[in-house]
């Protein structure tokens, strides 16, 4: 049930409705549909691992930042062809990124190591020691 869209403020409508449902804000799945750049968080030994895919994206362009148990990522890819080529069809598009990713506990955040390689972002995060479980003694 599809019906033609007369106006401007039906199509502004219709997009906006359609980048929502993109960017997964109605739903509460771990999937991260729709959401860029895509990441695995994992945790190994203890502390988490982020693998973050940026083809395109320079390490200039990138900022990564942790406060307490919340990770940002933001940056840029910036695609140029130079201006004596006509372009034909477009389907790679520069975009500027600012994801948020909620951890699953507090970080040390002097200790985070991160490497970028050929698009890959591979970001160490160990657990904060106030933050590790304690073992406690019984008498």
């Amino acid at each position: 049930m599809y019906r033609k869209l007369s106006s401007g403020l039906d199509i502004a409508i219709q997009k906006a409705v359609e980048q929502a449902r993109d960017t997964n804000f109605f739903e509460a799945s771990t999937t991260g549909r729709g959401v860029y750049p895509f990441i695995n968080l994992f945790e190994k030994e203890g502390d988490l691992v982020l693998a973050a895919e940026l083809p395109g994206v320079k390490k200039e362009e990138l900022t990564l930042e942790v406060r307490e148990d919340v990770l940002r990522l933001a940056g840029a890819r910036k695609i140029e062809y130079g201006e004596d080529c006509s372009c034909h069809r477009l389907e790679r598009k520069g975009l500027n990124f600012d994801r948020s990713i909620k951890l699953p506990f507090r970080i040390e955040g002097d200790k985070i190591q991160a490497d970028f390689k050929n698009g890959l972002l591979m970001v160490i995060l160990p657990r904060a020691e106030s933050d590790k479980p304690k073992q406690i003694v019984i008498n």
